[in-house]
C-alpha cells in the first residue's frame, strides 16, 4: 500500500514537474516572440532615426563647405558675403539667379560655396532652393566652372541589409528641392549627369537572368541594370565596385531597389544631380520656351520669329514648357495643314464636251482630293489652290475653221478658259493648249476641266505616252481665327 502511495506521489511529482517545464518553455517561446516584435519596432525606428541623422549631416556638410568658402574669401582679403542675395544684388535688388551657371558668368570671382537659386523663375512657382555650386574647375571632372549641384538624402553609403527576395531593399532619393525646380534645373541646362556605386560582394544585380535590383526615373519609371553594370554579377568573394552614370532626359533617380539573395554584402551611394551649362537658344526667340530659357517670368504677349513673319504668343511662364497653356498662339488655331497636291494624266484620245474630263494615270495625289475617273478635284479646307492644265490639241484635213476649247470650272461655272483655232487646215495637225489659274476656295468646293468647243475633226490627242496634264496643289490655308 505504502508502496502504491509512493508511485502515486513520484508520478503526481513528475507531472507536476513536466507542466512546470512546459508552461516555463511556452513562457519563454512568448518573450521570443515579443522580443522579435520589438526588435522589429526598434530597428524601424533606429532605422528612420538614421535617415533623419543622415539628413542633418547632409545639411551640416552643406554648412560646412559653405564656411570653408568663406574662409578662403577672407584668407583672400575679399569681404564675406552675408548672403547670396549678396550675390545677386549686381542684377537688380533682391534678385535671385536660376542657375550656378548664371553667377558665374555674372561674376567669375564668386568661390564655390552654397548659394540660392530660382530655377522655376523669381516670385513664381515654387520657392528658391539652396544648392552647392562649383565655380572652379576641377581637373579630371566632367562638370565645368559654374555647375549647380543638387543635394539629397543619399549621399553617403547606404546598407541593403540581407533581405533575399528580387527588390526587397527599397530606397527613395530624397531631394532638397521640388520635382518643379529639379525639371526647370534640367530644361535650363545644357547638361546634367548623375552616378550611382555599388559596393558588392557576392550581392548581384542580375543573375541568371533574375533581376534583383533596378531604379525608378523622375516619372517613376523601372529601369534594370542589366547591360549596363555587371561587375556585381560575377559574386566574388571580395568586394567589387561596380558605378554607372546617365546623361539623359530620366533624371534624376528617385527610388533603387536593391536584394541580398547570396548573403553577401552591399552599399549604395548616390551622387549629387550635377548641371552646367546653358541650354542652347536661338538669338531670335521662336517660342515662349526660347523666351524662358533667355530669362523672361513674367506673364504676358509677345512676339516671336515665325516660319514667315514675326507671330504673336501669350506665354505663361508660371507653368513649366512641358505644361498645358504654356505658350498660346493669338489670332491662329495651332494646328499645322495637312498638304495637298496631284498631278495626273490621260493615255487616250478625247472629245466629248460639257463633261468632266476624265484622267487615266495618277502620278500623284496627296491627300486624296482628286478623283481620277471623274476629273473632279474636290477641295478639302478654305486656302488659295493653284491649278494647271497642258494638252495636245489635234485636226484632221477640213476645209472649214479647226478649232478646240479647254475650261476650268468651278462649281458648274467656267472660271478661266483655253482657245485654240485655225483655217484652211490641209493635213494632219496638232497644236498645245495650256491654262493655269489660282483660285480662292472654300472647303468642299469642285474643281474639273471641260471641252468647251470642238471642230468635227478635232480632238485631244493622247496615247501612251502622256500629252494631256492636270495639276493642282493648295498654295496656303487660310486658318479660322480662334474664337
Amino acid at each position: 500500500m505504502l508502496h502504491s502511495f509512493s508511485e502515486t506521489v513520484q508520478s503526481f511529482l513528475l507531472i507536476l514537474a513536466l507542466s512546470t517545464c512546459f508552461t516555463a518553455a511556452l513562457d519563454l517561446q512568448a518573450k521570443v516572440e515579443k522580443l522579435e516584435k520589438d526588435y522589429d519596432k526598434i530597428k524601424e525606428h533606429l532605422e528612420a532615426k538614421i535617415i533623419v541623422l543622415e539628413t542633418k549631416v547632409s545639411l551640416l556638410e552643406a554648412k560646412v563647405e559653405k564656411q570653408d568658402s568663406l574662409l578662403a574669401v577672407l584668407k583672400k582679403g575679399h569681404k564675406p558675403l552675408k548672403d547670396n542675395v549678396d550675390i545677386n544684388e549686381h542684377r537688380r535688388h533682391n534678385a535671385t539667379l536660376r542657375t550656378c551657371h548664371e553667377i558665374h558668368v555674372a561674376n567669375p570671382s564668386y568661390p564655390s560655396g552654397m548659394y540660392w537659386i530660382d530655377p522655376d523663375g523669381q516670385g513664381i512657382g515654387d520657392p528658391p532652393i539652396h544648392v552647392h555650386c562649383a565655380m572652379e574647375e576641377v581637373e579630371n571632372n566632367w562638370y565645368q566652372p559654374g555647375t549647380t549641384s543638387m543635394l539629397h538624402d543619399s549621399e553617403s553609403k547606404m546598407d541593403i541589409g540581407n533581405c533575399t527576395e528580387p527588390g526587397c531593399y527599397s530606397r527613395q532619393i530624397k531631394y532638397y528641392a521640388s520635382d518643379r525646380q529639379i525639371e526647370a534645373l534640367i530644361q535650363l541646362s545644357q547638361n546634367c549627369a548623375q552616378n550611382i556605386v555599388f559596393f558588392c560582394k557576392k550581392s548581384p544585380l542580375n543573375y541568371n537572368g533574375i533581376a534583383y535590383a533596378w531604379w525608378n526615373d523622375k516619372d517613376g519609371k523601372r529601369h534594370e541594370f542589366s547591360n549596363w553594370l555587371s561587375t556585381c554579377d560575377k559574386l566574388s568573394d571580395t568586394e567589387l565596385i561596380d558605378h554607372g552614370i546617365i546623361r539623359d532626359k530620366r533624371l534624376p533617380y528617385t527610388r533603387f531597389h536593391f536584394s541580398n539573395p547570396f548573403k553577401g554584402s552591399g552599399q549604395h551611394q548616390v551622387s549629387r544631380l550635377r548641371c552646367h551649362g546653358k541650354a542652347k537658344t536661338e538669338a531670335m526667340p521662336a517660342s515662349c520656351e526660347d523666351l524662358w530659357r533667355m530669362g523672361h517670368t513674367l506673364n504676358g504677349i509677345y512676339s516671336v520669329r515665325g516660319a514667315k513673319q514675326m507671330e504673336t504668343v501669350f506665354c505663361q511662364f508660371d507653368k513649366r514648357p512641358n505644361e498645358q497653356g504654356f505658350q498660346k498662339w493669338i489670332g491662329y488655331v495651332d494646328v499645322k495643314s495637312l498638304p495637298t497636291y496631284f498631278y495626273v494624266r490621260k493615255n487616250t484620245a478625247f472629245n466629248r464636251m460639257s463633261v468632266a474630263i476624265p484622267f487615266e494615270v495618277e502620278k500623284v495625289n496627296v491627300g486624296n482630293a482628286m478623283d481620277l475617273k471623274a476629273g473632279i478635284f474636290t477641295a478639302p479646307r478654305d486656302g488659295i489652290y493653284f491649278f494647271s492644265f497642258n494638252g495636245l490639241a489635234s485636226s484632221g484635213p477640213t476645209k472649214e475653221t479647226a478649232y478646240s476649247g479647254v475650261g476650268l470650272f468651278l462649281n458648274a461655272i467656267q472660271v478661266g478658259r483655253t482657245w485654240l483655232h485655225e483655217a484652211d487646215v490641209t493635213s494632219n495637225h496638232d497644236r498645245p493648249l495650256t491654262l493655269q489659274l489660282t483660285l480662292k476656295l472654300k472647303a468642299n468646293d469642285r474643281v474639273w476641266l471641260e471641252i468647251t468647243g470642238m471642230a468635227e475633226t478635232s480632238f485631244l490627242y493622247d496615247n501612251h505616252h502622256g500629252h494631256n496634264h492636270f495639276t493642282g496643289f493648295m498654295l496656303d490655308e487660310e486658318i479660322a481665327n480662334s474664337p
